[in-house]
């Protein structure tokens, strides 16, 4: 059977430093810093690295904490942070975070008047074909070049996290893994057919087909995608400390048991792992299990800590 997911916790973000990376999140994105995670040097195998980790992290919230999904702005410490962002829409793997924000003229403004880059101005980006209603949105880099999407609610207070986008290579298969391991629920997707490729920083026209799942608690969702034209390419990030968005965080009750469920349904990970949080985190460490995805994107299970 499929695990019992509670909730999407957080959406990791790697950052080469964080108070620039803070700063761009806090002021222009407008999340808020809730909580830090500054553990001491501890053994690396849980991320697939040798010798001790060390980070220093942000968890950024849109007002939802603690019930809401939150980003992981984290830096690594030891080892340092290694290479660059994909560049490129088509990328398999987790490639973009979104969210809701009042105002996309506002803000585009407020992007140029401080120097962050954008794809393009607002644009228009249809849902599904033909006369299916469109979404207007902004795409922008944050410090270190991962994107950032803005979908415009006229109206909303704020800014609000909707949905992380997933790059898959065979979305029915992806999809059906999603629904038969995670017990991800598909609610609506996305086919426009050919669009222009200029809100994505690409040339000429592109075709995708996407699918939205979504955790019980449904406030937030997967924008898992194929890339029609142009087709996937590359490979997810292959090491924990890689720039950009790197792993995808579900909250369950008991990590063991969920191990023990995906070693049935033939899902390679490994053993859970308790990882010191810090002393900014009132818990006696958390319980985390790390596994792939069906296109190597790193996805992992907390359970639910216990407060001391």
């Amino acid at each position: 059977m499929a695990l019992d997911i509670l909730r999407i916790m957080h959406c990791n973000v790697n950052c080469s430093d964080l108070d620039r990376s803070l700063a761009f999140y806090r002021d222009f994105v407008g999340l808020e810093p809730v909580q830090r995670t500054h553990p001491i040097p501890q053994d690396g195998r849980a991320f697939g690295m040798p010798g001790d980790v060390q980070w220093d992290a942000w968890m950024m919230s849109d007002g939802r904490w603690p019930n809401g999904t939150v980003i992981d702005l984290l830096e690594w410490k030891q080892p340092p942070p290694t290479g660059t962002p994909y560049a490129e829409a088509n990328h398999l793997g987790l490639f973009r975070i979104c969210l809701l924000a009042p105002d996309l003229d506002a803000l585009y403004t407020r992007a140029c008047e401080t120097g962050v880059v954008c794809l393009s101005p607002p644009v228009d980006v249809p849902i599904q074909a033909e006369h299916a209603p469109s979404v207007r949105a902004l795409f922008t880099r944050d410090p270190d070049g991962t994107l950032v999407e803005f979908i415009e609610r006229p109206g909303l207070d704020g800014v609000q996290l909707i949905h992380v986008n997933v790059n898959c290579s065979d979305l029915a298969a992806s999809r059906d893994w999603y629904e038969r391991v995670l017990g991800l629920e598909v609610r609506g997707g996305s086919a426009p057919g050919p669009i222009s490729g200029a809100a994505f920083g690409l040339p000429g026209p592109c075709e995708y087909e996407a699918s939205f799942l979504f955790a019980p608690e449904g406030g937030f969702a997967i924008d898992l995608l194929e890339w029609k034209a142009p087709a996937p390419i590359g490979t997810p990030y292959g090491s924990a400390n890689h720039l950009g968005l790197y792993r995808m965080a579900f909250l369950v009750a008991d990590a063991q048991q969920c191990f023990q469920e995906l070693k049935r349904l033939g899902v390679d990970c490994l053993a859970p792992v308790l990882l010191d949080m810090g002393p900014g985190i009132p818990v006696d460490g958390v319980w985390a299990v790390f596994f792939p995805d069906p296109d190597g994107a790193c996805l992992e299970l907390i359970q639910s800590p216990v407060p001391l």
